[in-house]
C-alpha cells in the first residue's frame, strides 16, 4: 500500500483495530488504580490521544468520501448522523439506564450515599443525556455540587468530547474546501496549546485542589479540542519526509515522551518525598510541576508520527496485527470501555479487600487475581453486548441507510 492511499481511499487499516485492542486493555489497567499492576498516567493519557487522532482520522476521511457521493447536504449529514447515532447511543444509553437502575434499587439502602448515583443523576443527568459530561468539572468548580461522588461515570467524558466533534465535522467537510479545512485544522493546532497554558494558570488561582484542576484540563472541550484537529490533519496532509527522517522524528518523541515519566516524577518525589510510582501514576501527575504545558503538543505530534508509520510500513508494529488484539478492537473495545466500572467498583469494594484483607494475600498476588477476575468479565460481557445489542443496531443501520438513499 502507498504511504498516502490510506488517506484517498476507505481502506481497511487492520492496525487500527490492533491498536484499539492494545490500547484497550491499557485503559482498562490503568483504572484498577493498581499499585503493582499499574501504567504511568501518562500513557494512558497518551492512549486517550490515539483513539481521539484514530477517531477523528477515519471519520474526517469518510466524510470526504461521503461528500464526494452525496447529492446533497441533506444526505450527507443524515447518513453521517445516523451510522454515529446507531454506533454510539444503544450501549451508552444502554449503560446510563442500567446504572440508574442500580441507583433505584440501592436508594432505600446504605449503598445510595456510597454509590452516589442518586446524586450524580439528580446533579448531572442532564450532562449524560447530552453529551456535556466533560464539562461537569468545570462546572463544579464554580458551585457547591462534588466534582467525584459517583465512580459509574467518570469515563464517559470522553464520549461526550468526541461527540461535541462529531457536530462540528460534517459541516466542516462539506462547506468548506479542502485549503480552508488544513488552514483551520493548523490554526486550531496552533492556538490550543495557547489556551492550555492560560487555562493552566488560571485554573491555578480558582482551586487548591490539583486533581480537580487536572480533571478540567484533562476533560474539558476547551483544552482538548485540537487533539482530533491532529486526526484531520493526518486525513489530509501528505507528509513525503523520507523514512529515515521519519523514523528519526518517531525516536526522538518517543523519547522524550519516555524520559518525561521519570524525570517529572523524581522532581516532585525530590520536593514532597512521596512515593515515586505512585506519583507517576496519578491522574494529577501532569500537572503537578506544569508538564501540562507541553505534554499535550508531544502527545499529539508522537500519536501522528506513531499513525503515519503505521500506515507508511505494514509490517511495523506487527503486536497490532495480533488476531486477539485485532478481535477485541473491531468487537469488544468500545463495549468494554462502556461497561468497565460495572467490574471495576466490585473490585474496589469486595474482590481486592476479599484477597488483600481477608485471605492476608500479598499486594502484588491480590492485584494479580482480582485483575485476572476483572478482566474476562469485562470481554464476555462486552462479547454478549456486541452479540446482541450492537450487532442488531447495526443492521438497523444498514436498513436505515438503504431507506434513506432511496
Amino acid at each position: 500500500m502507498a504511504a498516502n492511499d490510506y488517506r484517498l481511499k476507505n481502506i481497511y487499516l487492520p492496525q487500527f483495530d490492533g491498536i484499539r485492542g492494545v490500547f484497550c486493555f491499557s485503559i482498562l489497567i490503568i483504572h484498577h488504580h493498581f499499585t503493582y499492576l499499574n501504567l504511568p498516567s501518562n500513557l494512558g493519557y497518551f492512549t486517550m490521544h490515539c483513539f481521539f487522532i484514530m477517531s477523528s482520522f477515519l471519520i474526517t476521511r469518510a466524510l470526504m468520501i461521503d461528500k464526494q457521493r452525496s447529492d446533497s447536504f441533506k444526505t450527507f449529514f443524515f447518513t453521517f448522523y445516523i451510522k454515529r447515532t446507531l454506533r454510539i447511543f444503544p450501549v451508552y444509553f444502554a449503560y446510563i439506564f442500567f446504572v440508574a437502575f442500580i441507583g433505584v434499587v440501592t436508594a432505600p439502602t446504605p449503598a445510595k450515599s456510597i454509590l452516589g448515583i442518586i446524586y450524580e443523576l439528580k446533579y448531572f443527568g442532564w450532562m449524560l443525556l447530552t453529551f456535556t459530561y466533560n464539562f461537569k468539572d468545570l462546572y463544579c468548580l464554580f458551585t457547591d455540587y462534588m466534582y467525584a461522588k459517583c465512580m459509574f461515570f467518570p469515563h464517559l467524558w470522553s464520549l461526550a468530547l468526541e461527540e461535541q466533534f462529531y457536530v462540528i465535522v460534517p459541516f466542516m467537510i462539506y462547506f468548506l474546501s479542502i485549503k480552508q479545512i488544513k488552514w483551520l485544522t493548523i490554526a486550531m493546532i496552533l492556538i490550543f496549546p495557547i489556551i492550555r497554558i492560560v487555562g493552566f494558570n488560571w485554573l491555578g488561582t480558582l482551586t487548591d485542589d490539583n486533581m480537580h484542576r487536572s480533571f478540567i484540563l484533562y476533560r474539558c472541550t476547551i483544552f482538548q479540542y485540537d487533539a482530533f484537529f491532529y486526526g484531520t490533519f493526518l486525513a489530509l496532509f501528505d507528509i513525503t519526509w523520507s523514512d529515515k527522517t521519519m523514523n528519526r522524528i518517531f525516536y526522538l518523541l518517543i523519547a522524550l515522551f519516555v524520559l518525561t515519566i521519570p524525570i517529572n516524577g523524581w522532581i516532585i518525589q525530590a520536593q514532597t518525598g512521596e512515593n515515586f510510582f505512585k506519583i507517576i501514576t496519578s491522574y494529577d501527575f501532569m500537572t503537578r510541576n506544569g508538564q501540562y504545558i507541553y505534554i499535550d503538543v508531544l502527545v499529539n505530534m508522537l500519536c501522528v508520527v506513531f499513525f503515519y508509520l503505521c500506515f507508511k510500513d505494514e509490517t511495523r508494529f506487527a503486536i497490532y496485527k495480533n488476531k486477539f488484539f485485532k478481535d477485541v478492537g473491531a468487537r469488544l473495545s468500545y463495549n468494554s470501555y462502556v461497561y468497565q466500572y460495572l467490574f471495576l467498583i466490585p473490585v474496589f469494594v469486595f474482590i481486592f479487600p476479599f484477597f488483600f484483607e481477608t485471605l492476608k494475600v500479598g499486594r502484588f498476588w491480590a492485584e494479580l487475581f482480582s485483575m485476572m477476575l476483572s478482566l474476562p468479565a469485562m470481554l464476555f460481557v462486552a462479547n454478549f453486548s456486541y452479540n446482541t445489542l450492537e450487532v442488531y443496531f447495526l443492521k438497523k443501520k444498514e436498513k436505515y441507510l438503504a431507506k434513506f438513499k432511496k
